[in-house]
């Protein structure tokens, strides 16, 4: 048999835990559940404050019936936690698997963008590099380099042309019978 003073210490512990656990509860248990799901926007929220509720709940009636000296390997309440505990596992997974799946989306915006630059040879919106933006051929290939002639320049030309062309001559070759 165990000695009066090892259960009334026990007794004491337990009772400073049901204190703490008193205190801890009274957030959570403050408000009504139906408005705190009516403050919830996403449906994921509302899906993790149910689930939070659910556990604690269940955890309690579960501890209580451990304290009773009931076997809880048998008894309903395992069966609903394990139900509990399945649930939010799936949860879990569901939010991991749509978190890949963005980040997966963002992975192949991103390769496209850059296939898109390397592609086409610039950058989409405004993100394109300094050298980009510059013309291909710079202006400085072009200054000074375009020269008018006047029609004094042209008259000369064509006069000069006319007479070389009046005083030469062509022949033709004559052709020679074999």
């Amino acid at each position: 048999m165990e000695s009066i003073e090892d259960v009334s210490a026990f007794v004491r512990s337990l009772d400073a835990s049901i204190d703490n656990l008193s205190e801890a509860l009274d957030p959570v248990f403050s408000q009504k559940l139906e408005d705190l799901i009516s403050n919830c926007l996403l449906p994921q929220e509302k899906v993790k404050i149910y689930h939070s509720h659910l556990y604690t709940v269940i955890s309690i009636l579960f501890a209580y019936i451990k304290v009773l000296g009931i076997k809880t390997e048998t008894h309903p309440i395992m069966k609903e936690l394990n139900r509990i505990k399945a649930s939010m596992k799936a949860f879990k997974e569901i939010e991991i698997s749509a978190n890949k799946r963005d980040d997966e989306s963002k992975k192949s915006a991103e390769a496209a963008n850059q296939f898109l630059q390397r592609t086409l040879g610039t950058a989409v919106g405004n993100a394109a590099p300094d050298h980009l933006k510059s013309p291909a051929i710079s202006s400085a290939n072009f200054k000074g380099t375009h020269t008018k002639f006047t029609d004094e320049d042209n008259l000369q030309n064509e006069s000069h042309h006319t007479r070389t062309k009046t005083q030469s001559k062509v022949t033709k070759p004559k052709h020679r019978k074999n």
